[in-house]
């Protein structure tokens, strides 16, 4: 398999972690010329059971009682594009469509796009034909057709990022941006947690960026970096919460796992009250140390706006 950022097809074992539903093991490579990172034995496509939570696909009910806490992260996702006047945007791998509602109403045009029909249930129930189902590439869309568009942590889920990003430069007008957002394999949370990094999460993420290696694909494909972002508040403490509960002995990745669960199946596990006073003492000092990081260039995960180039 060819890097897709430097094309090199030299790759060494980099380490074994495991999926934290299955518990199947997955080796993860690195590229000898760049540094990508990959997920060597994951390279099928991912099937839509890998999505499926609960019985369901749909990203609207992925996270049981907890997905009105990350509706709101999703719908704060617009602070990032700072002062720019509403116009056209694209949001590839919408979810629930919570960030676009957010942008519709300040005024955006918005339209979105997801692999799986079924994963788009509640984007397309509240959106309806402006969320689009397939890969960005095979869309149609006109080219220089947005203002905006937007990857939140989607690009280390696709079968090729070189060819969804190359689209995105085709699809953005000459101001435009687009805004990426990845989690960061060279964070203080990947070297100190290791395997048990939350944010491996293979087979899902067939691809683990750093900032370095986004911004390399992202000069390949035409854009130069304007602003690098290194500290996510949706992403960033509760990772970081997370690894200490798996290092403290208490499940792989167990709490994310168990945050799915309905309330009536939450209060019969044992390991979610054990999991309660871990999550209430760390949750400042994880928000402290992944500040810290942040500062570093290391945080968990990493939002890059580009600028197409002239």
């Amino acid at each position: 398999m060819h890097c897709p950022v430097c094309e090199c097809d030299a790759w060494r074992d980099f380490l074994v972690t495991a999926d934290m539903y299955t518990g199947r093991p997955y080796s993860l490579s690195r590229c000898d010329q760049c540094g990508m990172v990959r997920t060597a034995d994951g390279g099928e496509s991912p099937s839509k059971s890998l999505y499926e939570y609960g019985g369901s696909c749909d990203a609207g009910s992925r996270f049981g009682p907890m997905q009105w806490v990350f509706r709101v992260f999703r719908r704060a996702r617009r602070r990032a594009l700072r002062a720019r006047r509403p116009g056209c945007a694209l949001d590839v791998g919408c979810g629930d469509g919570s960030f676009l509602t957010a942008l519709a109403r300040q005024g955006w045009d918005v339209s979105g796009t997801e692999l799986s029909g079924s994963i788009a249930t509640t984007a397309q129930q509240c959106l309806g034909e402006r969320v689009h189902v397939g890969k960005i590439e095979d869309m149609g869309f006109a080219e220089a057709s947005f203002d905006l568009i937007t990857f939140w942590h989607v690009l280390e889920h696709l079968e090729n990022p070189a060819r969804a990003l190359a689209e995105a430069r085709r699809l953005v007008k000459a101001d435009g941006q687009v805004v990426v957002a990845v989690p960061n394999i060279e964070s203080w949370q990947a070297r100190l947690f290791k395997q048990d990094w939350l944010h491996l999460d293979v087979p899902r993420h067939r691809w683990h960026f750093s900032a370095r290696t986004l911004a390399d694909l992202a000069d390949r494909s035409h854009f130069h970096v304007e602003s690098i972002r290194h500290f996510s508040l949706e992403y960033g403490p509760f990772a970081m919460i997370q690894g200490m509960a798996t290092t403290a002995g208490l499940g792989h990745c167990l709490f994310t796992r168990l945050v799915r669960l309905t309330p009536a199946q939450l209060i019969r596990e044992p390991l979610f009250w054990a999991h309660i006073p871990l999550v209430v003492f760390a949750a400042v000092p994880s928000l402290f140390l992944e500040w810290g990081a942040a500062i570093c260039g290391r945080g968990g995960a990493v939002v890059m706006t580009l600028r197409p180039k002239a």
